[in-house]
């Protein structure tokens, strides 16, 4: 997938990574391939509490114990019951609440599993694996998957694994980790342990987390691969910071409301930027309106209106406003690399009553907003478009690279980048599109 082609700077190099850019490449039966040129050109969903994958599978990604493409969503054995799902470049995790499981792609120990081996042949797993924690954890409430790293919320603390290259694992080291660290030491020394963590988000090669009390961390890589210059693209240092070794926390910017409280409640990752939706609420709790900040680079718009294109934001600015709630509020927020998937539902509905529908924006390039074109946009779109009109009826969404997903009205429909089968529906040979600028419904087996 291309995500402005900033990990070939690592093949460059030499490193057994690279593009988030597909390349070509195979594997055969018996082991996988000797560098990874195919990335997040895999997903992963649930259906009758049963966790399913499609896609590239040249790493083990799939989780069924080959190394086999697969064009339909296909069951991951043992893994019934699962409450999340997230996908890296070349390897996947899921959790039920309890348990992390893994599978594919180890060279540099994203799957957190203490006996899985990070040297080449042998650095993947094709069946799940549950993640090492030591000492072990009795309740994960979140889970991310960035490049080749890995994070989780794990009784109420950050934990991170993985790569650790761009000091994404945000320990202030520079050395891998094949099993999960404790995050718990600020960047301007707050102790971190002492706060409840509520979600994590990873980009390509760096690393998010935010706080009970609204508070929001970035560590990581801090600027352009494809340039050679820094340009401070995702959190407010100083003007030549090319990476953060711990946790920075990041200023968002007040509304000046004076009544009632805000606060971020969710944040996203994107392949070289970040996302924090700041929710405005009443005495009473209710919401009034909402704010989704975005920095870093601004690839086609996937940041709004008010960073240029192909620029970058070092702080955080205005990607969208909701002033009247009436129209409805953002329930769920999921991106691929660069493009962005809203979840809309009315005010107060908890769970979706028929009128919940999707929103996009971003990079279009295969179709990946749904609305029946390839033009990116920096405004939102309907999407799921149907006889002229958005689907409604939409209780979940799902985005992987250049791959987008909806469950509606109980059938999950998918859209986007087809190269590998992600969309679990055939790969079309005879006319040279591998992707659907429309949904189509998700084929399984």
């Amino acid at each position: 997938m291309q995500n402005r082609r900033r990990f070939r700077l690592l093949i460059c190099a030499g490193l057994l990574t690279a593009a988030l850019s597909g390349c070509g490449g195979s594997s055969s039966n018996d082991h996988i391939p000797s560098t990874v040129t195919i990335f997040y050109e895999h997903s992963v969903i649930f259906r009758n509490h049963t966790t399913f994958t499609m896609g590239y599978n040249g790493f083990g990604q799939l989780g069924d114990g080959t190394f086999t493409k697969r064009e339909i969503a296909v069951p991951v054995p043992g893994m019934e019951y699962m409450t999340q799902a997230v996908a890296g470049n070349a390897h996947t995790m899921v959790t039920n609440g309890s348990t992390v499981y893994s599978w594919g792609y180890n060279l540099y120990g994203q799957l957190g599993n203490k006996d899985a081996s990070t040297t080449y042949p042998d650095a993947y797993k094709k069946s799940p694996v549950p993640v090492t924690f030591e000492p072990a954890v009795t309740a994960v409430t979140d889970i991310a998957a960035g490049g080749d790293h890995s994070l989780a919320v794990a009784d109420g603390q950050v934990y991170s694994w993985g790569q650790n290259l761009y000091r994404q694992l945000g320990n202030s080291l520079t050395s891998n980790s094949k099993i999960p660290v404790h995050i718990s030491l600020g960047h301007d020394g707050e102790d971190l342990a002492a706060l409840t963590a509520r979600k994590v988000a990873a980009g390509g090669v760096f690393s998010m987390a935010l706080f009970d009390n609204g508070d929001v961390y970035v560590w990581g890589n801090n600027r352009d691969l494809t340039k050679s210059e820094h340009v401070n693209l995702l959190v407010p240092f100083g003007a030549y910071s090319s990476v953060c070794s711990s946790p920075k926390k990041v200023t968002i910017p007040a509304s000046g409301v004076t009544s009632g409280t805000e606060k971020i409640e969710q944040i996203s990752a994107l392949a070289s930027a970040g996302l924090a939706l700041q929710v405005r609420r009443d005495d009473a709790g209710n919401i009034t309106s909402e704010t989704l900040w975005g920095w870093g680079y601004n690839d086609r718009g996937e940041l709004g209106p008010n960073i240029p294109v192909k620029t970058s934001s070092a702080t955080p600015v205005k990607v969208l406003e909701i002033t009247d709630v009436r129209d409805g509020v953002i329930k769920k927020i999921v991106n691929g690399t660069n493009h962005i998937l809203l979840l809309m539902g009315s005010l107060n509905s908890t769970q979706n009553d028929g009128t919940w529908y999707v929103k996009a924006m971003g990079l279009n390039s295969a179709g990946q907003l749904g609305d029946g074109t390839s033009t990116s946009s920096a405004a939102l779109v309907s999407t799921l478009m149907a006889s002229g009109a958005p689907m409604t009826d939409v209780s979940d969404v799902a985005a992987f690279g250049k791959s987008s997903f909806a469950l509606v009205a109980g059938v999950w429909y998918g859209w986007g980048n087809n190269s590998m089968g992600q969309l679990g529906n055939t790969v079309d040979t005879k006319s040279g599109i591998p992707y659907f600028k429309t949904p189509v419904t998700v084929k399984f087996k």
